[in-house]
């Protein structure tokens, strides 16, 4: 009995752990390769919304910095993740989290920045990804 006790008390602080960090994940926001030479930054704007990071360079030029997962699920996807931990944890008293953490663990966001340079007329001039 002692030793269940001592399991148990050592599982709870998992219990949610693969819920939270389900629910953390980034939201896929756009296709990056619409980041492409000759795009206009209002449609880019209007897919990936304001970006990460702005300067200004010289001859009016603007450089901007997204920092996206390329591979990341739709809202609808992580919320179906988050429902299907939270329905295994449930229904196995927590010892989902044994399983799940590790899962979840293994597929964390993995960002890109993605570097644009727009000219004066905001059309990208050039585009760079770093990892």
């Amino acid at each position: 009995m002692r030793k269940q006790l001592i399991t148990l008390f050592l599982l709870v602080p998992l219990c949610g752990c693969a819920v939270a960090m389900s629910a953390s994940r980034s939201t896929a926001k756009g296709d990056p390769a619409m980041m492409q030479v000759g795009a206009d930054r209002a449609i880019i704007e209007e897919s990936f919304g304001s970006p990460n990071m702005t300067a200004s360079l010289d001859g009016g030029k603007t450089k901007v910095i997204y920092k996206i997962d390329p591979e990341a699920h739709s809202a609808g996807a992580r919320n179906a993740a988050v429902a299907g931990h939270v329905v295994a944890d449930v229904l196995t008293l927590g010892l989902w989290e044994v399983v799940g953490t590790p899962l979840e663990l293994a597929a964390q966001d993995k960002y890109t920045n993605y570097v644009l340079i727009y000219d004066k007329a905001n059309k990208v001039e050039s585009v760079e990804t770093i990892k």
